[in-house]
């Protein structure tokens, strides 16, 4: 838990500051020597902290684990009311109850909890800071910069989210800036899970009318039972006041637009929070799941172009693939140190790592998410296509589903169809193969597409599931027809090897670049050069259209990322946080974000608008 540096009178409990040397209310020295408290014969008393309707909370040592600090909270029950002690057990018992099963990184642990004959006890993390409530009366006019709240709302999303998808999911039923702690460094930690509840399918209304006036949900008054939706709620009133500084218990269920649009607030965050605090529950936002990428491009919008978000460094060499999972979250990578690594995008921390049984160096030289995110497919030169399902529970897991042995030399590049049924590799061995995974255990093999007189490359299945393009070391790019299973053009347009090619989303066109220094996008139909780009000065290895096909991004040799107009070719942006050649580019879901990798063992996730 996480405090303020107030100092609470132990005669009257009112708060002063934190050098006051008498209670500024009943004028009880504030200083005076504390005799030493054991709790439990372990827990040493520092001071106190806190003080609620219920009881205390303590600093204290626990002197069994190295003089840990931690906070009890005490609740004296022997002062209260009878319905008042009815109220406090339910609340610490749910509290104890919740947490106990609860690991994650914006909320408390619980170490113990334990009763004497006057107290019932609950030792949580001890976390240095203060309440946003306390941060936010702080603040320049009562309110916070738009980034800070971006990034607040991200916080919270993450916790809230870890909360619902819970089995059955945890409703919080209380955010507010009181409950909501923030480290001298940002960190934020949802706490008081005193009215938190899980729930439960089929039931009509809550039983008890529970939450704070002003940022609780219309149907926490008894109106209904509160769903995940009821949170969604608190959460748009939490970040209307960040942005405004208006109390919302002073005007319950009224928004006014004005003080919005008085601090400039973009249109799209304006309308996300206006729907985030809508008196109809399905009006409101789906998830918030739904609610946290929404919040994510917001903020990506303020973020210069080419801004590093975040880099991985797990690699020990050079760095031949990266793919992003479909809800942009997490990137498999892979290198050729004989590994493949998944982790997480925002925090660039690894999640697992699997490594080749029997080559130390292996490369690993293709990577491809199923458009579902339930598998990744990888390709390496040990002449395998190996399909793992992942698993995203409460440890992310890679389960292996088979390994396709059809080629006769190592893999170069793997693509799955738009509809994720089937899986096209190409090789060393001068051929596209086609194949599809029967059960999710069982290769079969639908294809194969033979005519290069080198190897092929690269490869990508167009948008429409209907054709593949390849291109080869013969400096041909083809194209084939997938049902048909026959090629149906070919174009000559480099002078050098085909490294790396790109379907426009709309499938219309096709980017290839090659050995030549060259990008050239080309009509598929007909199979002309629309026009070439030659903004690299050495080998172009890679290239991705974005999602939404205006841009495209190439990478080299030359040690850049450079995004370029992909109607006309002009430049947008030239990348250079890499210190060797880059080898692999690929564009988030949603285009907000670029990850490129290569030579420098780094892989480099940073703003793409």
């Amino acid at each position: 838990m996480a405090f303020s540096s107030l100092s609470y009178c132990n005669t009257c409990g009112a708060a002063n500051q934190e050098r006051a040397v008498q209670c500024l209310v009943c004028g009880v020295p504030l200083l005076a020597p504390v005799q030493e408290m054991l709790l439990k014969q372990r827990y040493r008393v520092l001071g106190l902290v806190g003080q609620g309707g219920f009881g205390v909370v303590y600093k204290a040592e626990d002197t069994q684990f190295g003089n840990r600090l931690v906070a009890v909270k005490a609740i004296n029950l022997g002062v209260l009311t009878a319905q008042q002690a009815v109220e406090a057990t339910d609340a610490f018992n749910r509290e104890v109850l919740l947490l106990s099963g609860l690991t994650h990184p914006h909320l408390p642990r619980i170490y113990d909890h334990f009763t004497d004959r006057e107290y019932w006890y609950l030792v949580i993390d001890f976390i240095e800071g203060e309440t946003l409530e306390q941060y936010l009366e702080q603040a320049p006019n009562g309110h916070l910069p738009q980034k800070e709240i971006l990034d607040i709302g991200m916080q919270l999303c993450d916790v809230l989210d870890y909360l619902h998808t819970r089995e059955p999911p945890i409703i919080f039923r209380d955010l507010k800036p009181a409950n909501v702690m923030r480290t001298a460094d940002g960190h934020l930690y949802l706490i008081d899970f005193g009215i938190a509840r899980h729930f439960k399918p089929g039931q009509a209304r809550d039983t008890m009318v529970l939450g704070s006036p002003g940022y609780a949900a219309p149907e926490q008054y008894g109106r209904a039972q509160t769903t995940p939706r009821a949170d969604i709620y608190s959460l748009g009133v939490l970040l209307y006041q960040l942005l405004t500084g208006n109390n919302p218990a002073e005007t319950p269920f009224r928004f006014a637009l004005s003080p919005l649009q008085s601090q400039s607030v973009p249109d799209r965050f304006l309308s996300l929070i206006l729907r985030m605090v809508e008196v109809d529950a399905n009006e409101r936002p789906a998830s918030i799941a739904a609610v946290r990428p929404e919040l994510e491009q917001i903020s990506a919008i303020s973020r210069p172009m080419g801004t590093v978000l975040s880099s991985y460094r797990g690699h020990s060499r050079l760095i031949l693939g990266v793919a992003w999972s479909p809800d942009g979250t997490r990137i498999v990578s892979g290198a050729s140190d004989g590994t493949v690594h998944l982790w997480d995008v925002a925090t660039a921390h690894n999640m697992l790592i699997w490594r080749h049984p029997s080559k130390f160096y292996a490369w690993t030289c293709a990577l491809a998410w199923s458009p579902d995110g339930a598998y990744i497919a990888c390709g390496s030169d040990d002449r395998t296509v190996r399909v793992w399902q992942v698993e995203a529970s409460e440890v992310v897991a890679m389960k292996h589903c088979c390994i396709y042995r059809g080629h006769a030399n190592w893999i170069n590049a793997v693509a799955w169809s738009p509809d994720g049924t089937h899986i096209a590799s190409g090789s060393d061995d001068k051929t596209v193969q086609v194949w599809q995974m029967e059960d999710a255990a069982i290769e079969y093999q639908s294809g194969i597409c033979r005519g290069y007189s080198h190897w092929v490359a690269a490869l990508a299945w167009s948008p429409d599931g209907n054709y593949i393009a390849s291109g080869g070391n013969d400096a041909t790019i083809q194209i084939w027809n997938v049902v048909e299973k026959k090629r149906v053009l070919m174009y000559h347009g480099h002078s050098w090897g085909v490294n790396a090619l790109s379907w426009s989303p709309d499938s219309r066109r096709i980017a290839s670049c090659s050995w030549d220094d060259i990008v050239r996008v080309w009509d598929v139909t007909t199979g002309n050069t629309l026009f070439t780009y030659d903004g690299h000065i050495n080998e172009v290895k890679a290239l991705s259209w974005s999602p939404d096909g205006t841009r495209i991004a190439s990478a080299g040799k030359d040690k850049t990322v450079q995004v370029w107009d992909a109607a006309a070719g002009d430049l947008l942006f030239t990348y250079h946080g890499h210190s060797s050649w880059v080898y692999a580019v690929a564009w988030s879901p949603d285009g907000t974000r670029i990850a490129s990798a290569g030579n420098d063992k780094t892989v480099q996730v940073w703003q793409a608008i």
